[in-house]
């Protein structure tokens, strides 16, 4: 009875080492999966990001495109109504000679000088550098 109590015991712990080395071998090719999708997901979501800015530079060029085209209608439409009003203008104006009409022509006003000066801004003097100012302008 010993004896086979003996072989009982031993077949128990085969087939449980059996059954963990079996189980180990599971969880390794279990791990290796997730590695793989893991990095799957991992190319997947740089290749989507790659497709997303690729699509999102492909709006802004149409946007932009759109905005520029826009502008360039609205720039003919404003300078084709300013011509129609300088070809009218000439119309109606005939003989007044191309100088006056460009604006070359100066008045009187515009020969008058100023004995004004221009220049950088100074900064507020304290009351004793006026006073000093003052005593030298007066003394000249």
């Amino acid at each position: 009875m010993a004896k086979e109590l003996k072989n009982i015991g031993d077949e128990y712990r085969k087939a449980s080492q059996d059954s963990f080395a079996s189980v180990v071998r599971s969880v390794g090719e279990i791990q290796r999966s997730f590695q793989g999708i893991a990095s799957e997901m991992t190319e997947q979501s740089k290749r989507s990001l790659g497709q997303a800015l690729e699509l999102q530079a492909r709006i802004a060029k149409k946007a932009y495109d759109t905005y520029v085209s826009e502008l360039t209608k609205l720039g003919q439409m404003i300078f084709s109504g300013y011509q129609t009003f300088l070809n009218r203008a000439e119309e109606q104006l005939p003989n007044v000679p191309e100088a006056s009409r460009s604006g070359a022509q100066r008045t009187a006003a515009h020969r008058v000088t100023s004995s004004r000066r221009t220049g950088a801004a100074s900064r507020p003097k304290s009351s004793q550098k006026r006073r000093a100012t003052r005593k030298k302008k007066q003394s000249r």
